[in-house]
């Protein structure tokens, strides 16, 4: 079994000079900071080096608290890396819920980015007030701030280099992740993810889904969420895809990063569709008569296509297309339930739409759309190796 980081390497060097993560810049400053595959992997050791020089044992917990950049990732990739155990916290939670998590999982660091800063700060007040001498967790900046040298920041890391790194051997019982989940009822409670656990994830997905160096993936889910973990960090960085965040989350962010970088992929949770949905049909809407009828009856000549296999809305609603982005494959939604008329809508304009279905304790996807079918309203089969089982729970369905 290879590591999630041993297949990250082959990757590297099967693609030094791809790009593996963006970061889009909002405008108007439309600047877009790139990385490629072998400058990732250097930032990345140079942390792992970082990390094995004060002193933190492989196994040790990492937790980071930040928004999605390419600098969350190589904290992630550099904690792996050592041998230690991520372990991404919710950017929503409050100083004592984050002490809380920094507690129950033991963590010996804690990265955070600049606008979480009095968040993470205060949490490490808070484990030091209530644990005294017996845990002790040291507070790591993702980038520079006004806090001066007081901290360790990850561009001293980086500029220091990976020396003479070497990645920490590990097994598939070693745990890889370790991430909160809260459930419905309690207080969060912790997912150990093995180094097995991704890889067998990774693979299952392979076998449904071709994704490789041609594709680019837009990652708008934050990154403590098991879904948006396997769709734009383990899976891309693992066979040369690119990877683009947001440093601004909002419409005209999504729609300008889905028009002008070439996605392919778009995984996410219903809402953002939603959006999409909505700001198309508001235009549909907007329109004459005319133009309001010649859309629906497009709209029925498209879905009678797809009926029979053929999928015309490319080319009925190429300005849609143009819109969001010629290049896409596929739009790809989980996490909670996706309105089957908003999917058939979507698919009528010509979009392939896959469902998947997935938990924590699963590595995330556990179900998907297989390939070529016409599932809405269903989230498709068991991935491989997945064994479903449904069955009456006595409650009402909505």
């Amino acid at each position: 079994m290879q590591s999630f980081y041993s297949r990250f390497l082959t990757a590297v060097e099967r693609f030094p000079s791809y790009t593996a993560v963006e970061l889009q810049l909002a405008e108007p400053s439309s600047t877009v900071i790139s990385f490629t595959y072998s400058k990732l992997r250097r930032m990345a050791e140079s942390v792992g080096n970082w990390i094995r020089c004060n002193g933190i044992a492989a196994g040790a917990r990492c937790s980071i608290l930040g928004a999605n950049t390419p600098l969350w990732d190589t904290a992630y990739l550099g904690v792996i890396a050592a041998g230690c155990v991520a372990v991404p916290l919710d950017t929503a939670f409050k100083p004592e819920q984050v002490a809380k998590l920094l507690m129950d999982s033991g963590s010996s660091l804690l990265f955070t980015d600049v606008k979480h800063f009095e968040v993470a700060r205060e949490a490490v007040a808070l484990v030091l007030m209530q644990m005294k001498d017996r845990l002790s967790v040291r507070l790591v900046l993702l980038e520079k701030s006004d806090q001066g040298n007081t901290y360790p920041v990850l561009d001293e890391m980086i500029a220091a280099g990976p020396g003479d790194f070497r990645v920490a051997e590990t097994s598939s019982d070693d745990i890889a992740v370790l991430l909160y989940t809260s459930g419905t009822t309690s207080d969060p409670k912790g997912v150990m993810l093995t180094q097995a656990n991704l890889a067998t994830e990774a693979d299952a997905i392979f076998q449904i889904l071709r994704v490789d160096e041609t594709d680019t993936i837009l990652g708008v889910l934050p990154l403590f969420h098991a879904l948006a973990q396997i769709a734009n960090l383990l899976l891309p960085l693992t066979v040369g895809c690119r990877v683009v965040y947001l440093d601004q989350l909002n419409t005209t962010e999504l729609l300008r990063a889905l028009r002008e970088r070439n996605i392919t992929l778009f995984c996410c949770v219903p809402q953002f569709f939603y959006l999409i949905h909505e700001k198309v049909m508001k235009q549909v809407d907007q329109g004459s008569t005319l133009k309001r009828f010649v859309f629906r009856l497009l709209m029925k000549l498209s879905r009678l296509g797809r009926s029979f296999g053929t999928n015309i809305g490319k080319l009925f609603f190429a300005k849609v297309h143009d819109a969001l982005g010629t290049s896409m494959r596929y739009l790809i939604t989980g996490g909670s339930r996706f309105d089957p008329q908003v999917g058939r809508d979507l698919e009528t304009l010509g979009f392939d739409i896959l469902q998947a279905y997935g938990l924590t304790e699963t590595s995330g996807g556990a179900t998907i759309t297989p390939i070529g079918s016409r599932f809405i309203g269903s989230v498709g089969r068991g991935l491989p190796g997945v064994d479903v089982k449904i069955t009456d729970s006595g409650l009402p369905l909505d």
